[in-house]
C-alpha cells in the first residue's frame, strides 16, 4: 500500500501513513499539480471513465500524490507517466503551496498541493495519454478559465486536441476541489 508524509495544518511533518488512512481520516498530505499553459491556452485532463476517484471530470493536467521516499520534485513524473510528454524543467514553473480539501461521504483529501506550470505550446501528437488514468486532453482559453474559476462565468467551452469537438463546462464538471483552490490558481494564471 502506498505511504505517505502525514503533515500538520502548518505543514509540519509528523509521521508516514497508508494512503487508504490518509483519505479515510483527512490528514493532510503533499500532492503534485501541474498545468500545462502557453500564452492563450490552459491544457486540462479529462478523467478516465474508470478511474476510482471522479471518474469522467475533468481535472488539473496532471498530478498525483507525492509519497513518502519521494521530494516535491519527484512529482514531475505524473506528467511523464499521464500524458506521455517528456518533461523540459527549464519550462517547469513552482508556483508554490496551495491548502485544498475536498470532503466526501468516506473521503476526506487534505492537501497540501504543490502548483507548478509548464509553459509550453502542445500538439496531440506530443501526448501519449495513459488510458487508466485519462481519458483525454483539452484546451480552454487562459481568460475564460480565469473568469470560470473566480465565478464571473458560468461555463467555458473547451476543444479535445484529439479529435477537435468542443464540449461546454462548468466548475461542476470539475474535480471539487475547494473554492480557494480555484481561486488561487485563477491567480497564478494571471501572472
Amino acid at each position: 500500500m502506498e505511504q505517505l508524509k502525514v503533515f500538520d495544518e502548518n505543514y509540519t511533518y509528523l509521521r508516514n501513513e497508508n494512503r487508504a488512512k490518509v483519505h479515510c481520516e483527512g490528514l493532510w498530505h503533499e500532492t503534485f499539480h501541474c498545468w500545462l499553459v502557453d500564452d492563450q491556452f490552459v491544457y486540462i485532463q479529462k478523467r478516465s471513465a474508470i478511474k476510482k476517484d471522479f471518474p469522467g471530470l475533468f481535472d488539473i493536467t496532471a498530478a498525483g500524490h507525492i509519497l513518502s521516499t519521494e521530494t516535491v520534485a519527484d512529482g514531475i513524473r505524473e506528467v511523464e507517466e499521464e500524458l506521455g510528454i517528456e518533461v523540459d524543467i527549464t519550462k517547469l514553473h513552482s508556483k508554490g503551496v496551495v491548502q485544498n480539501s475536498i470532503k466526501l461521504p468516506n473521503f476526506i483529501d487534505r492537501e497540501f498541493s504543490n502548483v507548478f506550470l509548464y509553459d509550453s505550446t502542445f500538439a496531440a501528437s506530443d501526448f501519449s495519454l495513459q488510458q487508466e488514468e485519462v481519458e483525454s486532453v483539452h484546451v480552454v482559453e487562459r481568460k475564460a478559465l480565469i473568469d470560470l474559476f473566480v465565478n464571473e462565468v458560468m461555463t467555458v467551452k473547451c476543444i479535445n486536441i484529439f479529435d477537435g469537438t468542443l464540449a461546454e463546462i462548468g466548475l461542476s464538471d470539475f474535480v471539487p476541489h475547494e473554492r480557494n483552490y480555484f481561486e488561487q490558481v485563477a491567480h497564478i494564471f494571471k501572472e
